[in-house]
């Protein structure tokens, strides 16, 4: 939970600058969260939820569309399909914000197509490829990256806003207001266990994060 949580508060209520506190507003906006059956996606549908925001969360398959819908996203639309007609299926034009969690390169022409003028991108992986940030222009869209490791790496003055992030995380565990994204657990710790991880993580079908320990 700490890496994938602190990499979901980041980017939702500092890159993205969402308030977690200011739910009436929050609940006249719409997230789009791509990948939301992932380790991070999981547990950002759920900080997304809190925070009031209207969520479409992708999913592709049964399981992780009820993975999702566990997670409290109110739609859910097909990453494996156009997005954007996948977006204006369930009713809207334009989405506020966009929470990229899979493949930037990939869904780079949809998320221009899909963001609202003046609305905000922010985006865990990187791109292989050179993305058109002119496609953001005439909306005056900002885009930008969500590294976890930036503060410590950086040992920006503000590293102690992590602290303060698991602090609240731990809060809203344990009031039951968002819960664990565990879903597999692999014992003991072993090279077959850790190949075995690396190859569930590899076929892009993860739900939720898997553990490897020596505690069953």
């Amino acid at each position: 939970m700490p890496l994938t949580s602190l990499t979901a508060w980041e980017a939702l209520f500092e890159q993205l600058e969402i308030s977690p506190y200011n739910k009436d507003k929050n609940n006249q906006k719409i997230i789009l969260i791509i990948n939301g059956a992932g380790g991070v996606g999981s547990i950002a549908t759920q900080l997304a939820h809190w925070a009031g925001l209207k969520i479409i969360a992708t999913a592709s398959r049964d399981e992780t569309i009820s993975w999702v819908r566990q997670n409290n996203a109110d739609f859910t639309a097909n990453h494996r399909k156009n997005l954007v007609a996948e977006v204006h299926k369930l009713g809207f034009k334009y989405v506020d914000y966009i929470l990229e969690l899979n493949d930037l390169d990939g869904h780079w022409e949809e998320m221009a197509q899909l963001i609202k003028p003046s609305g905000k991108i922010t985006s865990i992986t990187e791109n292989h490829h050179p993305i058109d940030l002119k496609k953001l222009t005439k909306k005056r869209a900002t885009f930008s990256w969500e590294w976890m490791y930036s503060k410590s790496f950086y040992q920006t003055p503000d590293m102690i806003t992590q602290h303060d992030i698991l602090e609240n995380i731990s809060q809203l565990l344990d009031n039951k207001i968002i819960h664990s994204t565990l879903t597999q657990t692999l014992s003991p710790i072993n090279v077959a266990n850790l190949k075995k991880a690396h190859q569930l993580v590899e076929t892009n079908h993860m739900i939720g994060k898997i553990v490897i320990s020596n505690h069953k």
